[in-house]
């Protein structure tokens, strides 16, 4: 490198290297923490906001992207930002934070709203709450305000917590480690850093009168019914009705037909309608016949060449012909070289429009991916419900001592919510540490939902949701909950999908990563915000995990389970989908979609935290004004 960098210099090639500028560094900044947040604003619009932090001394683009969040959420519903909107972002807010800083300057004190004992920086001004907004009175209930929101509790050591935690079981199992022992001689400590603190809210949704009007407690015990929805033959996915291992490959492509035979017309039915039906080619045969009508559409499976991750030269079609059984033939190699907008993954059945200009390649002008959905059941709820929803892993990846649930159990005796929500892993089989276990992993399973069962109480309806990667469960999908030996009137073990309702109100849950799976493996282009694009693909593709192969190779797939226990054919009013992607909170489709984030986590766990307000008798319920969601952090 030296010996270039000296000849180039001799040979007056050498250059310097042009430096980004103060906007060019704050655009990049701003747009990677835009992605973080799963929002992808376009170029101009990063510009104009890196324009506006330069202009109001907005230094840090995290501050810049969390006052936007908040004020998208309070005034545009969660709408991504834009030129137009981004003017009522700067006056509403950047302007006027302007202002208050040259008041205090000059000795003049700025109005404040809300309780008196929130600082100014945490203050509802800071979010675009002004003097001239018509939703202050919906912000500032007098003193309403949840003080766990604006107050963050300090840190407290193992032995403190432990202490508070009256009959709470030590989770740690029986090791023969030597490590074991010094961790809880204190002579070890974990490195993990944490981002944030303790209790801090980082995630809203809903109406801001039903957010600050709500103490995140139960109001009073009672009883909450749960049944299972997603049945076969009647009955829910269990170790006892459970047959695997004999998923033979002819059996694979009979239920990918059935899943392309399901979708697939619904699909030409939204897009198209009946009539048009007709003109769509489901086996095409002849390319002049095909080409006869100016434009060919065309229903298939999306596959990739190498089964991995697609790309704009991975991709093709494969064609189902309904005359010959069980073959996927012919396929098409797809051209996207006129396509202004698609996401793709493998697996999908789509609806493509186009034309074949020679052989087997279809140049693809638009992908159509959506069908008519069926809604969710409106709420009919007579009480307020709490609920409280957390994902595994529940102990940091250096140990087996549970701590990050120890501190759950904390805020769950404080709370007291109506149901709880915990999903799997719980022992993750790739810990480090499981090989060292002087107990079996199911002894080890059963003595920590004891532990948790004890903890919470009789109040609580506990919904347990295990996953194949834990050591204790089947290593199969769908997966059935594990047999407990010791029953609890209020504990549900569930099997990983699930459907349940819950007094009038309907819960999907899983503990499989699909989102990441899904964004890992898809090809997109001018797509769309990245999740609400990753859920409505399960919606559209009416399943729990529409992938097909598994984007882990090591997820033990049976497609005869996932015909029977992971169809999504009802869209339910909250889903649960846990991810290694940033925790977020969606409303898509009307449906409340929450990534609670994972309880144990390097950069700081969290955990989501959700009510339900009783439906008003003759008026239609909204999820914005009937449902509040925060995540925080543990």
């Amino acid at each position: 490198c030296a010996h270039f960098y000296r000849q180039n210099k001799l040979l007056g090639l050498f250059t310097k290297i042009k430096r980004p500028t103060k906007g060019q560094r704050m655009e990049e900044e701003l747009k990677q923490q835009f992605d973080e947040m799963g929002v992808e604003p376009a170029d101009a619009v990063l510009g104009r906001c890196a324009e506006l932090a330069i202009t109001y001394n907005i230094h840090d683009a995290t501050e810049f992207v969390e006052q936007w969040m908040a004020f998208s959420l309070s005034h545009l519903q969660g709408e991504d930002p834009a030129i137009e909107n981004l003017g009522d972002f700067e006056r509403k807010v950047l302007q006027l934070r302007k202002d208050k800083a040259g008041y205090k300057a000059t000795g003049q004190k700025a109005k404040s709203y809300g309780s008196p004992s929130v600082q100014d920086t945490s203050s509802l001004a800071t979010y675009g709450v002004m003097e001239d907004d018509p939703m202050l009175d919906d912000y500032v209930s007098e003193s309403a305000v949840d003080s766990s929101a604006l107050h963050t509790p300090k840190a407290k050591k193992q032995s403190d917590r432990t202490a508070n935690l009256k009959g709470a079981a030590l989770f740690s199992p029986a090791s023969y480690t030597p490590q074991s022992a010094k961790r809880k001689a204190g002579l070890e400590t974990p490195s993990n850093s944490v981002a944030g603190k303790p209790g801090d809210i980082v995630d809203t949704f809903g109406h801001p009168k039903l957010l600050a009007g709500s103490s995140w407690q139960s109001q009073m015990e009672h009883t909450v019914p749960v049944t299972q929805k997603l049945l076969h033959n009647d009955a829910p996915l269990t170790i006892a009705n459970l047959g695997y291992m004999n998923d033979l490959l002819t059996d694979r492509c009979h239920n990918l037909r059935v899943r392309f035979n399901q979708t697939g017309p619904a699909l030409v039915d939204k897009k198209l309608g009946q009539a048009g039906a007709a003109e769509c080619i489901w086996y095409p045969q002849d390319r002049q016949v095909l080409q006869s009508a100016g434009g060919l559409h065309a229903v298939g499976m999306i596959h990739s060449e190498d089964d991995g991750p697609l790309d704009a030269h991975s991709a093709f079609m494969a064609v189902l012909d309904d005359d010959v059984e069980d073959e996927m033939d012919p396929t098409l190699t797809l051209n996207f070289s006129r396509v202004k907008s698609a996401s793709i993954f493998p697996g999908q059945v789509v609806l493509a429009k186009g034309f074949i200009p020679r052989g087997k390649t279809f140049m693809v002008e638009e992908i159509h991916t959506e069908r008519k959905l069926t809604p969710a059941t409106p709420l009919q709820i007579d009480r307020e419900l709490q609920f409280v929803v957390a994902s595994g892993p529940f102990t940091d990846s250096t140990d087996l001592f549970y701590e990050p649930l120890h501190d759950l159990l904390k805020y769950l005796k404080d709370h007291r919510p109506d149901v709880l929500v915990l999903t799997g892993p719980f022992l993750d089989a790739d810990h480090k540490m499981v090989g060292e276990l002087a107990e079996t992993f199911d002894t080890f399973f059963e003595k920590m939902i004891g532990g948790i069962m004890e903890s919470i109480g009789s109040h609580t309806a506990v919904l347990v949701v295990t996953s194949q990667k834990d050591a204790m469960a089947l290593s199969v999908y769908p997966t059935p909950p594990p047999a407990l030996r010791r029953t609890y009137p209020n504990l549900y073990m569930l099997p990983d999908p699930s459907l349940v309702d819950l007094d009038g109100f309907t819960l999907g849950v899983t503990s499989t990563d699909v989102v990441d799976h899904l964004l890992s493996h898809e090809f997109a282009v001018n797509a769309g915000e990245r999740m609400h694009r990753a859920i409505n693909h399960l919606f559209h593709q009416g399943s729990f995990y529409p992938l097909y192969p598994p984007a882990d190779e090591d997820m033990a797939y049976d497609s005869q389970l996932a015909l029977k226990y992971a169809q999504l054919k009802q869209l339910p009013n909250v889903l649960i989908l846990p991810s290694d992607q940033r925790h977020f909170i969606r409303l898509v489709n009307d449906c409340l979609v929450i990534n609670p984030g994972r309880v144990a986590d390097k950069k700081g766990g969290t955990f989501a935290r959700f009510l339900v307000a009783p439906s008003v008798p003759g008026k239609a319920a909204n999820m914005f004004n009937s449902v509040a969601c925060q995540v925080q952090r543990i």
